[in-house]
């Protein structure tokens, strides 16, 4: 009983700084909470480990923060691209997933996705997300171990 107790309250405390971290931004974060639900968890599931060859976002996904190309990264994978979400829904789940499984690989000088640039990068969607991957991971420190 403690365990659970101990799990819901560090998962609770997790939501409420997820939840602090969005609200200046004037972001949605039960709209994105639901958009990760039905645009993202299919693939990379619930707590974000990745599913078969998809891969993990949790405790990795800030190391795409280095450069202003992994920034661009985030949105321009087709899962994010070719997605139904607006700009703004985009940016909203995109910067939720951030805060919500970055972990120690998402930098404490870490600046939201706007929605303009989720515009600006989505016009230039990425055609091979495997191979622009390994580019990227080659060019920029990890800031946590490596999750494929």
């Amino acid at each position: 009983m403690r365990t659970l107790l101990f799990l819901f309250s560090f998962f609770w405390i997790v939501e409420i700084n997820a939840a602090s971290r969005l609200e200046p931004m004037e972001l949605d974060k039960n709209r994105a909470q639901l958009n990760y639900m039905l645009n993202c968890q299919g693939c990379h599931a619930k707590d974000g480990r990745g599913l078969g060859d998809v891969p993990a976002l949790k405790g990795f996904v800030g190391n795409f923060l280095s450069s202003n190309e992994g920034r661009a990264y985030l949105i321009r994978v087709p899962g994010s691209a070719n997605s139904p979400l607006t700009d703004v829904e985009l940016a909203e789940v995109v910067n939720r997933i951030l805060f919500t499984m970055g972990d120690k690989s998402l930098s404490d000088a870490f600046k939201p996705l706007t929605p303009e640039e989720v515009q600006t990068y989505r016009e230039q969607p990425i055609l091979d997300a495997k191979a622009e991957r390994s580019r990227l991971l080659a060019k920029f420190p990890i800031r946590d171990k490596l999750a494929q």
